[in-house]
């Protein structure tokens, strides 16, 4: 695979506000996930499909760093953001224990997100688990670009898929549950391959190693397609100062930053193999 040669932009923090904001919506969504709805008017309006937030989950002490997630979904007329996450640590089991009317501290938005075709296109917006996150606000953004869209909606079982309905906007949607119970049994590189032909532009977001395997089968397609994939990688600060979420990338500079470069880059812009051989990220 070919490895770029340029150096690779940084995102723009003079986009970025550190703002209050107000929970006006907590839904489970069962299986340990959760969507919260926050009133953040300025982030609200610049906000872009693929970038993220940093959270403060609680003004106390413990947890002492803010926690990164992708915006869900943005309505500038409403004045609100989204975030879909899973409950794995401190931190996230305390934003699930929030209440309609509690306040949070949100910094975004930050990070590099999705580029929108400049035309009509078909995309294909490939999700594994919670890496779903993204793809409510994308879908939307697509489709308003006069995009069609297919949703390959992946996880471990039915309980873990984000809901369809949830998406709001029109797109046709293929089914992948690990265990069988929700649509096609396997994972969402089984049935990739034949979505592929039908595809313009891909869009992923999960673990690590299935953007790995996404990245294989778009590259070797008989009509290679162009993918942009949504990384994690451990962010302690979102902004670049901390240097947690160094990623291998191809060209001179070797590394970048999941939260200035990233978290979505072009697939061939990353090190597959040296990705791969790093310990896993979790959203604590």
């Amino acid at each position: 695979m070919s490895r770029p040669v340029a150096a690779l932009p940084a995102s723009d923090l003079g986009r970025a506000v550190d703002r209050s904001a107000r929970v006006s919506q907590v839904l489970d969504l069962g299986a340990g996930s959760w969507e919260l709805t926050l009133e953040c008017p300025e982030i609200a309006t610049r906000a872009r499909p693929g970038e993220f937030l940093q959270v403060q989950v609680d003004p106390a002490p413990v947890p002492l760093l803010r926690r990164p997630f992708s915006v869900c979904r943005a309505d500038p007329a409403a004045g609100t953001l989204g975030i879909y996450f899973g409950v794995t640590g401190i931190g996230t089991a305390r934003l699930a224990g929030l209440t309609v009317g509690d306040e949070v501290r949100v910094l975004g938005p930050l990070g590099r997100g999705y580029s929108l075709p400049p035309g009509p296109a078909r995309a294909l917006c490939v999700a594994g688990g919670l890496g779903a996150a993204p793809f409510p606000f994308l879908a939307r953004a697509l489709s308003a670009a006069g995009a069609t869209v297919h949703w390959l909606n992946g996880a471990a079982t039915a309980g873990r898929l984000y809901p369809v309905e949830r998406l709001g906007a029109p797109v046709d949607v293929t089914v992948v549950t690990q265990d069988g119970s929700r649509g096609v049994r396997g994972v969402v590189t089984d049935v990739l391959p034949d979505l592929l032909t039908a595809a313009d532009r891909v869009y992923a977001c999960g673990p690590n190693p299935m953007l790995a395997a996404v990245a294989a089968l778009c590259a070797s397609a008989p009509t290679p397609v162009a993918l942009e994939v949504s990384l994690e990688a451990p962010m302690g600060c979102g902004f670049g100062t901390c240097l947690g979420c160094a990623l291998p990338v191809g060209g001179p500079e070797a590394l970048a930053l999941c939260c200035r470069q990233g978290p979505v880059l072009a697939a061939e812009a990353v090190d597959w193999p040296a990705l791969l051989a790093l310990p896993p990220a979790h959203v604590a």
